[in-house]
């Protein structure tokens, strides 16, 4: 699974800085338990090296269409809706360096525009749509 992929290569990548975010509440228990492993991992509000390496923040407003990819400077990950199931994700294309750049520039421009939710209890506190 992509969430326990992200999960190991925070722990494996102490300098690497990780910024999930939410666009309005999640839909299923597994993002916010994987929320809850990052913050467990990292501490927010630690600086590494001078530099913040974890930052979870949610778009308002509630209504927002969830997304998802995963981008860094070397290459993105862009998941696919499922052809086998509803509101699955089973499937991605992997950018490269080149198309990155998009995905990479669109989280920062995210990242500055969020709501902070870099507790435990602010993730516990999340509504899950479906469970």
């Amino acid at each position: 699974m992509y969430l326990a992929a992200i999960e190991t290569a925070v722990a494996q990548h102490p300098d690497s800085v990780h910024c999930p975010v939410l666009y309005g509440p999640p839909r299923h228990r597994a993002l916010p338990d994987h929320l809850t492993r990052l913050l467990e991992l990292r501490d927010p509000s630690a600086r590494r090296n001078g530099v913040k390496t974890l930052h979870i923040g949610m778009v308002e407003p509630a209504a927002a269409l969830e997304r998802f990819f995963v981008a860094s400077e070397t290459a993105a990950v862009v998941p696919l809706p499922s052809c086998h199931v509803a509101e699955g994700f089973d499937r991605g294309v992997l950018l490269s360096r080149e198309a990155a750049v998009g995905p990479v520039q669109y989280g920062r421009e995210a990242c500055v525009s969020v709501r902070p939710v870099e507790t435990i209890d602010a993730v516990r506190a999340l509504p899950v749509r479906h469970n």
